[in-house]
């Protein structure tokens, strides 16, 4: 359910609105130390939501190992972009949010990729019928440009055809069907990769895999039962299709080629983040905008492991335990 931008900026239109809602999703009545988890604290600042930890010692605000830590934005305008970003179902380049927000180029970007890695779920299972595929990720090869040295690599000669065999980015989606969708980059697409995936987001109990023909699929069978399609004779057989998981690839390509022009694989794993929670949440029928803050909120700021090549990578720290 698309968020009402007006119903928003009336509704939280101060910092302090916007500070009582994040203690409120938070911890509800409760305030607990983000480090030991007690709840033994002693209030600092009431207006600025900073606590001191009993226990610990150690002071804290509800900023804290958030994305919203460390930030100079005002909340306001915060929700506001957020509210932008969950309502472009196709992506919001940060130019556009340097427009309608009056940022600068450099906070709208960063502030849209820390929205983003607000968007990253707890690791969860998929079961059912589950749909698995690849897709590749890349422009076309530019033609060599007559100033270029003799000597110098011909990029225009370098294999990006489309399909398997191809040296674009290589990215493996499961879905699972009416629910939620998984996506990795895989530089390698080998059976003990993908199969080391599908154990790690499905479950192999009444469930059932449909992919494709391609050999590598056909180790995933000592895990979990297996369907194939074989696209040289037909697209679909009755239950037994990838459509769904087809339908995805063609909704993340649009979106990046009319949004964002073309993304670097260092930080597509985050951009795919951000079309994982959309799709996910395409039948959500309650409060989106809270929805998003609760997983935002327990999410660790620190840009270095923005910086991840892999999603997983992120999805590791941002949810095992913090060292005490």
């Amino acid at each position: 359910m698309a968020v009402n931008l007006l119903n928003i900026q009336k509704k939280y239109n101060t910092q302090a609105k916007c500070l009582n809602l994040l203690v409120k999703i938070r911890w509800g009545k409760t305030v607990k130390c983000p480090k030991c988890d007690s709840d033994k604290v002693r209030v600092l600042d009431k207006q600025q939501k900073r606590y001191f930890c009993k226990t610990c010692k150690v002071q804290f605000s509800v900023f804290t190992d958030t994305i919203f830590e460390g930030t100079r934005l005002e909340l306001p305008k915060w929700f506001t972009t957020i509210v932008l970003v969950l309502n472009a179902k196709s992506g919001m380049a940060a130019k556009e949010i340097e427009r309608n927000m009056g940022f600068t180029y450099k906070t709208a970007y960063y502030t849209a990729m820390r929205i983003r890695v607000g968007m990253i779920e707890p690791e969860s299972k998929l079961n059912g019928i589950i749909e698995m595929d690849e897709s590749y990720f890349g422009g076309k090869a530019r033609k060599r440009s007559k100033l270029t040295a003799p000597n110098d690599p011909d990029i225009s000669s370098v294999t990006l055809k489309r399909g398997r065999g191809t040296n674009k980015v290589s990215v493996v989606g499961m879905v699972q069907r009416k629910g939620k969708v998984k996506t990795k980059l895989i530089e390698k697409l080998t059976k003990r990769n993908l199969l080391a995936m599908l154990k790690q987001n499905a479950r192999s109990e009444n469930s059932i895999l449909v992919t494709d023909g391609f050999r590598s699929y056909k180790e995933l069978e000592k895990y979990i039962d297996r369907l194939e399609i074989t696209h040289s004779k037909e697209f679909s057989r009755g239950i037994v299709h990838v459509n769904t998981i087809e339908g995805f690839w063609s909704y993340v390509k649009n979106g990046i080629r009319g949004s964002y022009k073309s993304i670097s694989k260092k930080y597509l794993p985050f951009y795919l983040a951000e079309y994982e929670w959309k799709f996910n949440h395409r039948y959500y029928r309650g409060d989106e905008f809270e929805a998003y803050l609760k997983n935002a909120l327990s999410h660790d700021k620190d840009l270095e492991y923005w910086k991840a090549e892999s999603l997983q990578q992120v999805k590791k720290v941002a949810y095992e335990p913090r060292k005490k």
